[in-house]
């Protein structure tokens, strides 16, 4: 077995058999370490130098309240567009605003509106609903503690309005 050196300077481990010239800070470190390291950092833990270069796990350091905010923001804008498009495709989107503004001018000209109208104004007033929802939710979050963030779910948010 080959034995496994970390470098504080590469920031990474090295095997005597594979490496056989190795960085000049490079410390050895027993196998059950090497490996319980490994294991930390698949788990999402960061290895890092101590101050005798020997590899440690950082610290880990809860996110901040900005940032539980900021994630659970993201999550209900990427709710409210999968909700938005469960009512409409964005061509079908695309299409219902063109025959509204078909509609408008037909209203302004005197011709008779175009059909589909009131699909069209359903599935807007629908969007219109989940967009308003999303925006209370959005407000509530910028109010909420550390504690309600931590595991939020956007999906479960009780003030989403059905499309």
């Amino acid at each position: 077995m080959s034995e496994v050196y970390y470098s504080a300077a590469r920031g990474g481990f090295f095997h005597a058999a594979t490496h056989p010239t190795l960085p000049d800070d490079a410390v050895r470190i027993a196998r059950l370490r090497h490996r319980q390291l490994l294991d930390a950092q698949a788990q999402g833990r960061t290895i890092v130098a101590n101050d005798k270069g020997r590899p440690v796990l950082a610290p880990i350091v809860p996110p901040s309240l900005e940032q539980l905010r900021a994630r659970a923001s993201a999550a209900v804008n990427a709710e409210a567009s999968r909700r938005i498009l469960a009512v409409a495709t964005l061509e079908r989107q695309t299409n219902d605003n063109a025959l509204i503004a078909q509609a408008a001018l037909a209203a302004a000209t005197g011709t008779p509106a175009p059909t589909g109208l009131a699909e069209a104004l359903a599935r807007r007033a629908a969007i219109d609903a989940i967009r308003a929802a999303s925006n209370r939710i959005a407000a509530l979050i910028a109010q909420m503690p550390a504690a309600n963030l931590t595991d939020y779910d956007a999906t479960a948010q009780r003030l989403w309005v059905e499309g």
